[in-house]
This record gives structure tokens, sequence and C-alpha cells, in this order.
């Protein structure tokens, strides 16, 4: 009987344990975790990043996803969508995760995008994959240019990039601004027999396009963990040129199917302005501001300046000098010739001397 009771109990223990671990569907709510600059509105809207330099944000789905299969090991198909938006300014990018853990300690902004930095980028113990959406080119990284798709595997240094833009069905290709704060639509999706992961980018306004733009033929097993999470990481740059804010719209995520197709029509609203950009724009303003206001001051004292100093040497004419003109200097011609009336330069007080008074 205590045998019974026993098993009973570890039974309820191991349930208790597993509970934790999501069945490999969701869509985008509530349960996520929020973390470093990222935020959520009253509306629903995930925002990344704002434009403050130097930050990373990072949210994920808060419990751990089955991605192998207990038998062999191999990861399960597995399939993500989800609607952004980024801008005004270039950014450094946001990337999809996949990561052993939702806290990514050491992680650095600007080209590490808030997943890795400058010691362990490439390094194959971090076992992370991510597709980033990058806006900046940094050469160090081996970026393509500053408005690609990259597919990451335990590096910034992706292994496969594209410019970003997409496949209409005559199989031309039409760039897309990544920049453009226009939403934008995303497929990520594994497929676990064929061991190839797909990536299709697209404006919300289209269909989806048939041909993907970017394709790996890889084995993700050897890079994941049994359980792993997934989210989303960005950053920003060092300078107010290069922050951004970067919105998540919509997500779905399915292990072992398609992902759910995202309602359009309850997108919520991306601000007009950020917060961020008009604490810049209004000290801008206010420096602009206080320079012409300076300037204008400047200009005042210095007018009043040369009108005294006119006055000062004016002279008022008689009525009959008007018609004949002076018959005597002029204070300013007085005042030139005797240095200022100094002592030494007077040769008499009370008497017209105009033989002594002119001026050399």
């Amino acid at each position: 009987m205590s045998c019974l009771i026993m098993l009973v109990l570890l039974l309820f223990l191991l349930n208790l344990a597993s509970s934790d671990i999501n069945p490999g569907w969701f869509s985008f709510n509530g349960y996520l975790d929020v973390e470093g600059g990222a935020a959520v509105d009253s509306n629903g809207l995930f925002k990344l990043t704002n434009s403050t330099s130097l930050k990373v944000g990072h949210i994920f789905y808060k419990n751990p996803i089955q991605f192998k299969n207990s038998k062999n090991g191999s990861v399960f198909s597995f399939s993500t969508t989800f609607i952004f938006a980024i801008g005004p300014e270039y950014g450094h990018g946001m990337a999809f995760v996949i990561s052993p853990n939702k806290e990514i300690l050491g992680a650095l902004p600007i080209q590490y995008l808030g997943l890795f930095n400058e010691t362990n980028n490439g390094d194959s113990s971090n076992h992370i994959v991510a597709v980033e959406l990058d806006t900046v080119f940094s050469l160090d990284v081996n970026d393509t240019d500053d408005n690609h798709v990259g597919i990451d595997i335990n590096s910034v240094n992706s292994v496969v990039s594209a410019s970003a833009g997409y496949f209409i069905d005559e199989g031309k290709f039409i760039s897309a601004s990544l920049l453009s704060r226009e939403p934008m639509q995303i497929w990520i999706e594994y497929n676990g027999i064929e061991k190839q992961l797909n990536v299709t980018l697209y404006p919300i306004k289209l269909s989806r396009p048939k041909t993907p733009l970017l394709s790996l033929k890889r084995d993700l097993s050897p890079y994941m963990y049994d359980s792993m999470y997934v989210g989303f990481s960005s950053s920003t740059g060092s300078l107010s040129a290069t922050s951004s804010s970067h919105y998540i719209l919509a997500w779905s995520f399915k292990m072992n199917g398609s992902a759910d197709e995202l309602d359009l029509s309850r997108l919520p609203k991306i601000p007009r302005h950020d917060n961020g950009g008009i604490k810049q724009l209004k000290k801008i303003l206010a420096i602009t501001l206080s320079f012409t206001g300076l300037t204008l001051v400047l200009v005042l004292v210095f007018g009043f300046v040369l009108l005294s100093r006119k006055q000062r040497f004016m002279e008022i004419l008689e009525d009959w000098e008007v018609q004949f003109g002076p018959h005597r200097f002029s204070y300013k011609d007085l005042f030139k010739a005797t240095k200022g009336f100094k002592k030494k330069e007077v040769l008499g007080r009370g008497v017209y001397r105009p033989n002594y008074a002119r001026p050399k």
C-alpha cells in the first residue's frame, strides 16, 4: 500500500514538474516575460526598445517548449509568424530568438542585437538560433548591408543572409525597407524531416509570397537543447542617429504544424511619435531658440552702441547754417583734433581760434 502511495505521489510530482513545458503552440497574449528596454502598453503593443541609445530589449514566452524528439534527439518541425515595425531612425535591429534561457546574460546592444557580446560571439556553447532583421551595416560582423535578414547560429555573423525584400509570383525581387515604420510580416519555418529552415518576409498589405527570401539546409539538432525558450531581442546604437523603436504587433507559434494565421484587423496602432523622439526634438528646439535669442540680444546691444556713438557726435545746426553751411568746426572734428579734449592738446579756452583748432 505504501508503495502505491509513493508511486502516485511520484507521478503527481512529475506531472507538476512538466506542467511548465508548453505543449507546442500559442498565440500572442499576456503570457510573456519582458526585460530590459522592452515594454507593453495598454493597447497590447509590445515595444522591444525605444529611441534611447545603447539599449537591449527582450520579450520571451514564459514557458520553455519541447523542441526535440526524445527518441532520436532530432528537432521537430516548427513554424512561427509575427508582424513587426521598426523606425523611424536607424536602430541596430531585432531578432526572433530560440534560446536556452529567457535572460541572456552579458548580451550587448549595437551590432550584437542583445544576443551575444564580443567575447562569446561565435561560441558553440551559446546554443542560440535566431533570425535577425538588421538595419545597420557592421563590417566587423560581416553584414550584407544596412537592410538585411539573416539566419544566425551562435553568432551574429549570419550563416546566410539577404537584403530585405520579397519575391512576387513572376520571380521578380522587390526590395523592402525594414525602417519604413510600416508593419511587415515574417514566416520562419523549419522542416524537421528535410532539415531546412525557410524565412519569408513581406508587407502585410500583400499576400504571402510563395518563394522564401532565405533557405538554409541544415540540421538544427546539434545547436539546440530538448527544451528552449522562444522570443525576441533587439538593440539600439550608441548615437541618437542609431536609435530606433522596435514593435511586435502580433505573433503565433506552433510545433509540428503551421502557425495560426494572424488577424490583421485586430493589430494595435503604432504611436505616431515616440516619447524619446519628442524629448530629443524638444531638446533641439530649446538649444536652437536659446542660440537665436542670444544672437538677437547681441545684435540689439551692438546696434544701441553704434546709435549712441553716432548721436554723441551729432551737431545741431542753426537756421542760418542750414542755408549757408556751417562756419565752425564740428564737435567731432574738435574731439579728434584734441584727442578727446586733452589739456595738452587744447590751445585756448573760450576763444574761437580756427587756425589752431583745425585737425591735423
